[in-house]
């Protein structure tokens, strides 16, 4: 291919054909966006857009503004509005990418295939039919990469320089509204743009100031969020930000350290997140797109030029590659979920060079309109099957039928603690827009998203809250309730998916088990067999089965076989990492002691089930059950082994090795040892409070 002339606009059937690709694409996400709360931080975007109240850190002002629009709209349900905001910036996304692909490529096919493979695949598919501001972002990406082609044009066509001014300041404010959206990643990206621009640099610096007012102007949204934190809001992430500091420890998302670098995360957690980060490129565009991508790369030099195809090569490098030297993450599954959406520019560059590579294909082999077509077809086909795969047949609504389990099983008039987006979120959906349940409060322990608040977070010490909290549990006079082992106080009657707090008894180590026959159906149909393809909800999934495990393994009796139903759910159980670990768990707290061999033979069969990206607390938790059986067997030199190891694979001061090594360094009379491993635990503690 020759190098492309520069296109400065877009005919008026461009955009007629964008509007197409647009609309047709957010036809398919309002059928497939869920009906209802969906995973992730979905509810979480519901609840603040439907009560402008404010997220979690940076709180995504421009997005909780749109999705309150949406929620207006007369059909759905609430979340499903909402739901459609996203779907709307996915649609426009696609048309940005479709209006960057014909200022490129000839012909109008590449920029079928760039557009709909973007729209199709994998991953942008499912941030399109959630509450997420994911297509937003993206749409701000493509949207500045259109005008800065429009304003510098590949081969280096001059549109005129008074309409470059202009275009710069339209550059400017969106940049401005962008950061206002998910400053992290359009900063990150944002050096990729001077390469594109420079010809302008002279224009840039002489209107430096105008420019600059025009992005703070798209800022605005910041200090609209920053006033709506003072009013009394249902859903407030950490409640008012009334000083400086607490603006910026919210803006910045100080609060999120630990999250972004976990002190667990090494250079082997780097390398596999780059060898999933191979592998996604491969499941995003099916293969066949992948490699039309990478020949598309290889051409760009010659056809757009070294300085448009520097600016693409640096924007896919610093949304992939460098954003993972940059994060810390632990390689899991939840983290891998977590991380696979941010590289969504990368993946709208890598699908504007698959056209350029469709364009190189057809231009090499001499292929006429008609084949040319035909292979865009088939291309946009496969990638659609895959995206189809991730999207059409996922159980979008599992959370939400999780939520409605724990609601109707909880007793009248409960003060409900829960943990966070799997289950406290949810439940608050339901509760305070749906208002199912509406006798019971709900409340977060350690003073988050909900505004009824026990305490400030940031202003509250730990002791402090804690205080707050159990001073709290003590005066209620109607049932308190966990999920999730969200606050754990006391003796406790446990009922699998929520914990009473058992008054009738002083013993803080008593735990009752007694799971509700509703409950016990619900693990049955959604639970005991359930392997959702979604690495969030099957997580949670996981952790439901390790919890009934652990319930079910430690109320069997040794004077009794169990009767056929228990024997269905625990081979069930075996079959799965996180329900053989349980029953390893279960029977080491069976008040009527264990059978080592049967132990030895859950954890045994929980290695054999053991995924490769297994949460390090889980991994953690296996070594430290061998411990624990080591030291009950009196094997202390096995089980100090064991122990350290869990704690060097999760350094958390939630370890449950911790204790027990503890224990067991005192009896040695191992003072040295046990100073040293005291002061790993505050170490730990201080990296949770930075």
């Amino acid at each position: 291919m020759q190098r492309m002339p520069g296109r400065p606009r877009p005919s008026g059937r461009d955009w007629m054909q964008a509007g197409l690709v647009s609309a047709a694409l957010f036809v398919l996400y309002a059928i497939t966006a869920p009906r209802t709360v969906a995973e992730e931080d979905d509810g979480l975007f519901v609840l603040s857009s439907y009560f402008l109240g404010i997220e979690h850190p940076p709180g995504y002002p421009l997005f909780t503004i749109v999705g309150h629009l949406f929620t207006y709209l007369p059909l759905g349900s609430v979340a499903y509005r909402v739901h459609l905001a996203s779907a709307m910036f996915g649609a426009l996304t696609c048309a940005a990418a479709w209006l960057c692909a014909r200022a490129l490529l000839p012909g109008r096919m590449p920029a079928y295939v760039a557009a709909l493979g973007l729209g199709l695949s994998p991953v942008f598919w499912s941030q399109a039919i959630i509450a997420e501001v994911y297509t937003l972002n993206t749409f701000f990406f493509l949207s500045l990469v259109f005008l800065g082609l429009q304003a510098c044009p590949p081969a280096g066509g001059d549109p005129g320089e008074p309409r470059s001014a202009r275009l710069l300041a339209w550059i400017a404010l969106v940049f401005g509204l962008s950061l206002s959206n998910h400053y992290p990643l359009m900063l990150l990206v944002a050096p990729a743009f001077v390469l594109l621009l420079w010809p302008l640099r002279a224009e840039l610096l002489k209107r430096l100031w105008l420019l600059v007012l025009l992005v703070v102007l798209g800022l605005l949204p910041y200090v609209w969020l920053v006033y709506r934190s003072w009013a009394a809001l249902p859903i407030s992430f950490y409640g008012p930000m009334e000083t400086l500091h607490e603006i910026w420890y919210f803006i910045s998302r100080s609060g999120y350290v630990h999250v972004d670098q976990s002190a667990t995360a090494n250079w082997l957690d780097r390398i596999k997140f780059f060898q999933f980060q191979a592998g996604e490129l491969m499941v995003q565009f099916a293969v066949i797109g992948t490699a039309a991508a990478a020949a598309g790369f290889v051409v760009q030099w010659r056809v757009w030029g070294r300085r448009v195809a520097a600016f693409f090569t640096a924007a896919f490098l610093l949304s992939s590659i460098v954003l993972l030297l940059l994060l810390g993450f632990d390689y899991d599954s939840i983290h891998k979920n977590v991380y696979q959406v941010y590289p969504l520019p990368a993946y709208a560059v890598a699908a504007l060079w698959m056209g350029l590579g469709l364009a190189w294909f057809a231009g090499r082999y001499a292929l006429n309109r008609h084949r040319t077509v035909a292979t865009g077809v088939f291309v946009i086909a496969i990638v659609a099957g895959v995206g189809a795969r991730y999207n059409m047949f996922d159980d979008h609504d599992w959370i939400a039928r999780y939520a409605k389990a724990v609601l109707k099983t909880l007793p009248r008039n409960a003060v409900v603690f829960g943990r966070g987006d799997p289950d406290l979120v949810p439940m608050a959906y339901f509760h305070m827009i749906e208002t199912v349940r509406p006798d019971i409060s709900l409340y977060q322990p350690r003073g988050l998203v909900l505004g009824n608040r026990l305490f400030h977070p940031e202003r509250t010490d730990d002791e402090t809250a804690s205080r707050i909290l159990k001073r709290m549990v003590a005066e209620q006079k109607v049932p308190v309730v966990a999920t999730l082992d969200a606050y754990t106080f006391g003796a406790q009657r446990d009922r699998w998916l929520y914990t009473e707090f058992d008054r009738s008894s002083s013993d803080a180590k008593k735990v009752t088990v007694d799971i509700p026959e509703e409950a016990v159906r619900f693990f049955e149909t959604s639970v005991m067999n359930a392997k959702s393809s979604n690495a969030w909800v099957a997580f949670v999934q996981g952790q439901l089965r390790h919890r009934y495990a652990v319930l079910l393994a430690r109320s069997l009796s040794h004077r009794a076989s169990p009767d056929e139903r228990t024997r269905r759910h625990l081979k069930a159980l075996e079959k799965d990492f996180y329900g053989a670990l349980g029953i390893a768990e279960g029977l080491m707290l069976n008040s009527e002691g264990y059978s080592v061999g049967a132990v030895t033979l859950a954890l045994e069969t929980a290695r054999d089930r053991m995924p490769s990206d297994v949460p390090k607390e889980f991994l953690a938790r296996y070594f430290y059950l061998g411990g624990a059986m080591r030291a009950g067997r009196g094997d202390r030199s096995g089980a100090v082994g064991n122990l350290e190891t869990a704690l060097s694979i999760w350094h958390s001061p939630k370890n449950p090795a911790i204790a027990t090594l503890e224990t067991l360094l005192r009896e040695a009379g191992d003072s040295a040892a046990l100073q040293r491993l005291q002061d790993r635990v505050k170490t730990f503690k201080r990296s949770l409070r930075r």
